[in-house]
């Protein structure tokens, strides 16, 4: 290796105004300035990280203190220029403000403002990350930037100019460094790349200039990191996302393909591989987030021009998805129930088995066409239609005959259906704004009533599962409810601030005077044996009856509960066992745990 080595940002780094990117309004305003020698005592860079505020102040300084200036074009040869550009000058001092932040760190750079410039023609303090000051620090600065001595200049640099005490910022000039475009980020690579004989594609540099959030310092680092890959070989797109931790765009449509066919199998063992090969849990959320919601703009935009500029994707890309003929609306709903299983995702000791979950959940989202009431009545779409009249006519279905009764509404027929509400958080959250549930209870009223109304009350999916499956219900007594929980651990969970509020929402919005405990129990502690009738996840529509049909009792009768009937019957029994299996051991073991309910 070289003794002189130099990485790339520190190597071409910007030595003249010609060389700054993408700002040129700075570089107009600071030329102007030299020409016109309106040179002002105090100046404020802000900007994010990587877009030239330390360069551009090292730059002015060389343009004011050259031996041939003050010039717009610094000779970079001279004692001054020469000192500049190495750090090393004695009339251009850099301080660092995060190591020099205190009272005694101001005294002295007042102290050394008071001494003449030694080789140039100005004194110039460069002040790095000046926000770091302490307010006392900041205060002694101010009749020194408001009036310093002769032929000094006070340059500040900042990337979080709100934390600069507006005292100060008034007594500067400010000018604010925006972020570098991909287009110029992408040809100053390509010209470094060429320099340096770096084989790279412009795949690669379009990903590179994509995920540096428009600073050009961190695409010259990752460029470098992979240069050396690059003497041999050319780099690829599918390199930078590995040095990234990104998954594969192929990966990821793959994956999305197998949800939108409802092919739970094949989707968990994609997860799996994704897993397998390194990637965690929650990085595989946010990509897929990501990516889910680069395929929704594809979905709903023509010009590919506009969507590479708010994308990473490549006109490939965007062909490959287009060619999936998605569902937008289906995408939509995808990304909003991995979304809801992200909060999990982030908090959770087991957030493999969540991310698990959220792609079970999104596999069977379609099979959802019911909404959830507060009043757990089912109500079929549109809910528009407030009446449906019933003829008298014959039967025109394998029903018994029937004689007609009445002319019924649909509020009528909707207690008798009396289905298991739907898991439907999105839904459930609206519906409970519009309509008041009741508040007060009566003693003698069903403990597993009121226990499975406050469940299904709780609008975060997660958490309803979480309350469901691993508390145990000791007592509900005195408008209080009691929870029990094996562990500590436990306990904090249930109330960590994702989950607590969830249940008291829940708790308000059915019965407002109750409170809830959490205690820790054990196997000789007595609790009531109740388990909460949540809805499966696959809610089967009740046989339709024709609207110009007459109904009967016997008719009736036989549609109330279908769900419940139909989950009881041993076949669906052995369905259910048939999908567990699907799962590895661990993951059984999370689903007794939750009573079979987690998987819905």
């Amino acid at each position: 290796m070289e003794q002189n080595y130099l990485p790339l940002f520190r190597k071409y780094r910007p030595q003249s105004f010609q060389d700054i990117i993408g700002q040129e309004s700075l570089v107009k305003a600071l030329s102007n300035a030299i020409e016109l020698n309106r040179i002002a005592n105090a100046y404020l860079f802000c900007g994010p990280r990587g877009t030239g505020k330390t360069s551009s102040a090292r730059i002015f300084a060389k343009s004011l203190n050259c031996e041939h200036g003050p010039t717009l074009t610094p000779c970079q040869k001279c004692a001054s220029c020469v000192d500049i550009t190495n750090a090393t000058g004695l009339d251009v001092i850099e301080i660092d403000a995060a190591s020099n932040r205190g009272i005694q760190d101001a005294k002295e750079l007042i102290s050394q403002v008071q001494y003449a410039p030694i080789n140039g023609k100005y004194k110039i303090f460069i002040i790095d990350e000046v926000h770091m000051l302490s307010n006392d620090a900041f205060n002694a600065l101010l009749k020194t930037f408001e009036e310093p001595p002769k032929n000094v200049i006070f340059i500040l640099a900042t990337t979080e100019p709100h934390k600069v005490l507006e005292t100060i910022v008034s007594r500067c000039q400010r000018f604010d460094l925006r972020r570098i475009t991909t287009d110029d980020i992408i040809k100053r690579l390509r010209q470094i790349s060429d320099i340096e004989n770096i084989k790279i594609t412009d795949e690669a540099l379009f990903t590179i200039a994509k995920n540096v959030s428009g600073g050009l310092r961190d695409s010259l680092a990752l460029l470098d990191q992979v240069s050396i890959l690059g003497v041999k070989e050319e780099i690829t797109k599918e390199l930078i996302e590995d040095l990234l931790g990104k998954v594969n765009f192929d990966v990821l449509l793959n994956l999305l393909e197998k949800i939108n066919n409802e092919d739970i199998e094949q989707s968990l063992y994609k997860v799996d591989e994704i897993y397998s090969k390194g990637s965690e849990p929650r990085n595989l959320a946010e990509n897929f987030i990501e990516f889910l919601r680069n395929v929704i703009l594809v979905l709903n935009s023509k010009d590919n021009g506009s969507i590479t500029k708010f994308t990473t994707l490549i006109n490939e890309d965007i062909e490959k998805i287009r060619s999936c003929n998605f569902d937008k609306n289906k995408i939509l709903k995808i990304l909003n129930t991995i979304i809801e299983y992200y909060k999990e995702i982030k908090v959770s000791t087991n957030p493999y088995l969540w991310m698990e979950l959220s792609v079970i959940a999104s596999c069977k989202l379609d099979k959802q066409n019911i909404i959830q009431t507060p009043d757990n009545s089912i109500i079929k779409t549109p809910d528009k239609i407030n009446k449906i009249e019933i003829k008298e006519e014959k039967p025109k279905t394998s029903f018994e005959e029937i004689t007609p009764k009445k002319v019924e509404t649909v509020e009528e027929k909707s207690p008798e259906l009396n289905h298991e509400p739907a898991f439907e958080p999105h839904i459930l959250e609206q519906t409970q704004k519009q309509e008041e549930v009741q508040s007060d209870v009566s003693d003698n009223q069903d403990i597993a009533q009121i226990w499975t109304k406050i469940v299904n009350a709780i609008p975060s999916l997660p958490s309803r599962a979480f309350y469901s499956g691993v508390s145990k219900l000791v007592k509900i007594e005195n408008k209080k409810i009691t929870l029990g929980f094996l562990n500590e651990n436990l306990i904090v969970q249930a109330k960590s601030p994702s989950k607590l509020p969830q249940l008291q929402s829940a708790i308000e919005a059915t019965y407002k005077d109750f409170e809830v405990e959490f205690i820790k129990i054990d196997s000789s502690t007595k609790t009531l044996d109740v388990k909460p009738k949540i809805a499966p996840a696959i809610p089967k529509r009740p046989p339709e009856i024709p609207i110009n049909e007459p109904t009967s009792k016997e008719n009736n009768s036989a549609l109330q509960n279908p769900i419940n009937n139909e989950i009881e019957n041993e076949e669906e029994k052995q369905k259910l066992e048939n999908e567990k299996k699907l799962y590895s051991p661990k993951v059984q073991e999370m689903m007794e745990q939750f009573n079979g309910r987690i998987i819905e």
